[in-house]
């Protein structure tokens, strides 16, 4: 008896390493043979290669420069289908993780459902995104030296939709809530701005994520007057490498002539973070200092 007792023991424990197995990856999750897939462990270790085969608890990797793997599923924290357009030159670029935002405004294109970002602009400046459904997202922010000695510190809402048209086009649409710091008390703020400030904004965008343009066009309330003309943006960015790349984002304001604000500068970016250099100018700015304000920010992409 005892070699039977021992015989189902073996079943039995065999049977629970096959069951935690397929609970860590769902066999259906795995993408088909022939899919190029790159394959984050649980010890941060990620590989890249195309799937010869999967069998129970296994996948066949062919790997670029390791070879072919047996990659065991319990080990596998995430697998990702790979499409052409990311390899270059047999080198993998991730995704811009900040595909749909140039400095201070965004592109018409969606965050996807369950997808954020957390930015902070010198320090002061505080905000954060998250996409609640994948054409509508929420976001908010503060500026941080307001919040001493303001009854109420400047803050801001936004909520946002957008939608794909076809393969490169997408239109979208902003709200946003500014109000306005008091800090010497609400008789001394000026009544026009006394309850806050919205702004709606149409944009339209064109290309992908990693080279992409928007035109927008914007209007504004303040308390009870609303503006007599709009406000136009045009933005850009375009990722030049890897790691690095461009962007542009300029307003132009018709009123009392044609006034213009322009934003430029480079972006640098890992799989999750961004940081940007850019330079705020304008005519009367480019008088005192030509190349404009030098202005920075990092953003931490979270969420899927």
């Amino acid at each position: 008896m005892k070699p039977l007792y021992l015989t189902l023991v073996t079943i039995l424990l065999g049977c629970l390493s096959y069951q935690s197995v397929q609970a860590q990856i769902d066999p259906n999750s795995v993408p088909a043979v022939g899919t190029l897939v790159r394959i984050t462990m649980t010890d941060g270790s990620v590989y890249l290669g195309e799937i010869i085969s999967q069998e129970m608890g296994t996948i066949r990797l062919k790997t670029t420069n390791l070879g072919t793997l047996q990659v065991p599923t319990v080990n596998i924290e995430r697998i990702e289908d790979i499409s052409a357009d990311r390899m270059r030159k047999g080198k993998y670029w991730f995704e811009n993780p900040s595909y749909n935002r140039y400095f201070l405004g965004q592109s018409a294109q969606p965050l996807r459902k369950g997808e954020g970002y957390y930015q902070n602009i010198w320090v002061f400046f505080n905000s954060a995104h998250y996409g609640i459904t994948r054409n509508i997202s929420i976001g908010g922010g503060f500026e941080f030296l307001s919040t001493f000695g303001a009854q109420t510190p400047i803050f801001f809402l936004s909520t946002k939709a957008g939608f794909p048209i076809g393969d490169k086009f997408s239109a979208g649409a902003t709200l946003r809530y500014l109000n306005m710091a008091d800090l010497g008390g609400k008789d001394n703020i000026d009544t026009d701005l006394a309850g806050g400030v919205f702004l709606g904004t149409a944009q339209f965008t064109y290309g992908t994520s990693d080279h992409n343009m928007t035109a927008g066009i914007g209007y504004g309330v303040a308390g009870k007057e609303a503006a007599e003309r709009p406000v136009f943006t045009i933005s850009g960015q375009t990722r030049v490498g890897q790691r690095f790349g461009l962007l542009t984002e300029n307003y132009i304001i018709p009123a009392n002539g044609v006034e213009a604000i322009f934003i430029y500068g480079m972006r640098f970016m890992g799989e999750r973070i961004s940081f940007d250099l850019v330079f705020l100018n304008h005519p009367e700015i480019a008088k005192v200092i030509f190349i404009g304000i030098p202005m920075i920010d990092f953003v931490f992409k979270f969420g899927k």
